[in-house]
Order: structure tokens, then sequence, then C-alpha cells
């Protein structure tokens, strides 16, 4: 157990987090990189670059496992508290995380977002058409909500209609505390989720289609089939990834630009600089703010003595703030370069969908900046997560403009 000096009070779903994540994680840097406190169980929380890149770069150590029948080894998974869950393949070790890595990474290979670009671009202009001649959107239940929704729900081969119920199920999944007099409901909503989900795999394996559900239940990996549970897990695990984590990123974007005119000009003149830009707001914001290991074996990280069993919480917020990392990290530099973020995590369990992230990305933010390019955030009614422990996002960020025209682009 930590010595007195190590210990902190510290919780990443708690309120006082969510209004001050920055200055919260500059005080853990430079007084405690590697502290423990006794929410949630007990964990360490380690928030220096070099500690969060040794962590997430050495599995052998640090495991990504989720034994929740405690037959293995009891591990807890990537989430603090654990989730009742056992996403596929996030919460795997080598070499079972690697068999079902190869099986996905295809779907989400650069190629494939490639493909996926023009349709994005469409479903953008589409949300946007709803709107324009109102002079009235919400940039996240519009826009940043709808169009990752539906892109994903188009990979997976869901019914179209289907991408607002998945959202909505999605998004307060994450932003509602289980404190919260809410809960109860958010949970059943998730639960009919699940049961829609697991009559359209069975559905599949009786009438396979072209889309990624139909590939799932055909695959083998290490020569055996996948079953519907199986099948279920990896799903939701792309629906979690696909859905919240590009709203939040684009939600951070849209505000941020509002409040810096002279980023959002530099943008809108030369649309070629959103990738950068990208990068950046990435680093700056980080959707996913932190995720977990446990302790495999007695490792020294960062001056403190851990012990097998314990669970670790690598701040990836923090790191992408971390002084030693970055020259000047409260400061937005839309073109810096390098950008070694850990936005989307760092060795082999990094973000799968970060290729499709940043397309949407880009494509969202260079539409709304031609279209709607005088917007103004209505801050006084935008409202953000209640807790950023996992997803540091927006429930919604209602906006004005000037009223313009549809178009069939």
């Amino acid at each position: 157990m930590a010595d007195d000096a190590a210990r902190i009070d510290f919780d990443h779903h708690s309120p006082e987090f969510a209004r001050d994540p920055l200055g919260t994680c500059a005080k853990l840097r430079s007084a405690c990189p590697v502290a423990h406190t006794d929410r949630h169980g007990g964990y360490w929380v380690v928030s220096r670059y070099d500690d969060v890149a040794a962590v997430s770069r050495d599995d052998d150590t640090f495991s990504s496992d989720h034994d929740r029948d405690g037959i293995r080894n009891g591990y807890e998974g990537i989430n603090i508290p654990p989730t009742p869950g056992r996403p596929i393949p996030i919460e795997m070790d080598p070499p079972e995380f690697l068999e079902y890595r190869r099986l996905l990474n295809p779907h989400f290979a650069p190629p494939a977002t490639d493909r996926l670009r023009p349709r994005i671009r469409e479903l953008t202009n589409r949300c946007i058409d709803e709107h324009i001649e109102s002079g009235r959107i919400d940039l996240v239940m519009d826009l940043a909500s709808p169009v990752p929704a539906m892109i994903t729900v188009e990979i997976l081969g869901l019914l179209a209609e289907s991408w607002k119920p998945i959202a909505e199920a999605s998004h307060a999944a994450i932003y509602t505390p289980p404190t919260s007099s809410d809960f109860a409901r958010v949970r059943a909503h998730q639960q009919r989720m699940q049961r829609d989900l697991m009559e359209t795999i069975v559905e599949r394996r009786r009438r396979p289609q072209s889309d990624l559900i139909s590939a799932l239940v055909r695959a083998e990996v290490a020569g055996l089939g996948l079953d519907d549970e199986q099948v279920l897990s990896i799903v939701g695990l792309i629906i979690a990834g696909g859905v919240d984590t590009t709203t939040a990123l684009v939600a951070n974007a849209f505000i941020y630009l509002d409040e810096n005119r002279a980023a959002r000009r530099v943008l809108a003149e030369d649309p070629g600089r959103l990738p950068s830009a990208c990068e950046e707001l990435l680093r700056y914001f980080t959707p996913v703010q932190a995720l977990a290991r446990t302790a495999t074996k007695d490792v020294e990280l960062g001056g403190q003595q851990l012990r097998a069993g314990d669970r670790v919480l690598m701040c990836w917020g923090s790191a992408n703030h971390d002084a030693d990392a970055f020259q000047s990290p409260e400061e937005i530099r839309l073109d810096r370069f390098p950008n070694r973020h850990t936005a989307f995590g760092l060795g082999i369990h990094r973000c799968l969908g970060s290729h499709l992230a940043r397309a949407q990305f880009c494509i969202m933010v260079e539409r709304v900046l031609a279209r709607l390019p005088d917007y103004r955030v209505s801050k006084e009614r935008a409202r953000r997560y209640e807790t950023i422990g996992i997803v540091n996002g927006w429930v919604n960020v209602p906006a004005t403009f000037t009223p313009g025209i549809r178009t069939d682009d």
C-alpha cells in the first residue's frame, strides 16, 4: 500500500474533477505523479506522460484483462469501477487480443475509412440541411451525435433508424453516474439495445449480408467460430468507441472555435489545416480521459511500489498536458508538430477507429465552417457531461447562426 506521501483523495468520476480536469491533473503531475486513492476500492493514479506510456506499452506487467468469473486471475478490465461486461477485444491481453484485433483491423483501416468519406459528407450535409433555414441547431444533438452514430450503424449493418436509440443509450450510459436517479432508466435502455443487437446477430446467422455483423458471425479466431455473446461484445465495443468519443471531440472543437474566432477563420480559409488541428484538439481535450490496467506482479513505477493485483488508472488527459512531453501544453497550437498525444491510447490497444474518427472530425468541422460560418454557441444552455472520468463530452451544444439554404451536395 502507498505511504502517506503518495496518498490522495481523487475520484475521476467526481463533479469536482469534471469542473477542473486540467488544474487537478497539473497538481497531480507536480506533487504526486503516481499516487494512490481509496476511491472505488482503491487504485493508483498515473499522471505523467512517461509513466502513462510505460504502463500502456507493458502488457506483461499491466493487464487489460477482465476476468469476470475470477477463474484466471480476477482482473477487472479497463474501467474503474469495472463494467458488468467484458468488451472484446479491448479487455484482453496478447496473444488472445492480437487474434481479435487482426480480425477487426481491415474494417477500420485507412482504405475502409476512405470509402466512407463521401457518405460522411452526405450525412453531415443532410443533418445541416434539416436546420439551416431556421438559424438554430444543436451542434451535438443535431450533428455531432447523429453522424458518427449513423456511420457506425451502417458499418455494422443495423437498421438505419436504429442510430437514434443507440446514440441515446450510448451517450447516457457514459454521462449518467451510478448515483443518479436516472441511472436505472439508462441501464434499462442499454439492456433493450443489447437485446435488439442480439436479435440481429441471430438473424445474421440465418441470413448473412455484406456488413460487419455478418462478417463476425462467419469469422474464426484461433480456428474457432465466435459465439453470439462474443459477437455481441465486439459489436458493443464498436458502438461505444464509434459513437460517444467522436461526438465528444467534435463538440469540444465547436466550442473552442466559437471562443477563438481567429482560429476559426484560419481553418475556414484553409481546410487543409484541419488534420493538424484535429491532432491538437485531440491532445488538448482528450475525449477518453483515462483507462485502467491491473498490475500482474510487484513493480516500481514513478518511485512508488505497486503490488500484484493493484489497479492503475492511466490519465491520458493528464499525459497530454505534461510539459516534459509538450512545449507550452496549455496553449492550443493548431499546427503543433510533432504531436505524440495519447488521445487514442498507446501500445497495441491503440484505438481501432482512430482513422474513422479523424475523417469524421475533418468533414463535420469543414462543413460547419463552410455552411454555418457565423455560428454562435448559446453557452448558457450548453451542458457538459456531469462525469468526464471516461469521456470528456457535452450533452448538448445549442447554437444560432444566419439562416442559409439547403444543398444537394
